[in-house]
């Protein structure tokens, strides 16, 4: 009987312990900065918008949509992408990579490179550039986080 009782409880515990992700256009956010203070947010921006206000978006999760215009293969001791939009440059990059690149990175940056077309990215904003959480290019999702086995 404990059992029938203890499993819905901990189902209902754990949705009550995540918390949502808030997903917000760049504008919206730098006029209301101090209300997303300690919430899960994305912050959806342009490039030209993320170097206006890169002090203030340092740190954050940000997701850009913009062509990869170069991009390291495999034998890179640290694997990243440059994307490019309107003369603006970011690099994006995944220190989990170091010696050993997913093929599904790889052939996603190869891809889109060739069509020329954007590619979401998220990730966090630092001083170095990007470190990326997630790469998208048409149907393929790349979860740069996860290193399969």
């Amino acid at each position: 009987m404990m059992r029938y009782v203890a499993t819905p409880l901990l189902c209902f515990t754990l949705l009550i312990g995540c918390s949502p992700m808030i997903r917000v256009d760049a504008d919206t956010y730098l006029r209301n900065h101090n209300q997303y203070g300690a919430k899960e947010t994305i912050i959806t921006a342009e490039l030209e918008e993320v170097f206006e206000h890169y002090e203030l978006l340092q740190g954050k999760r940000i997701e850009i949509a913009a062509p990869i215009t170069h991009f390291e293969e495999r034998d890179a001791p640290s694997w990243y992408v440059v994307f490019e939009k309107d003369g603006r440059k970011i690099r994006g990059y995944e220190d989990d990579f170091m010696g050993w690149v997913p093929p599904d990175a790889v052939y996603l940056a190869r891809w889109a490179k060739k069509d020329g077309g954007d590619v979401i990215a998220r990730g966090k904003l630092t001083p170095g550039g990007m470190e990326l959480d997630q790469l998208i290019y048409k149907t393929l999702i790349v979860n740069t986080n996860t290193i399969p086995t």
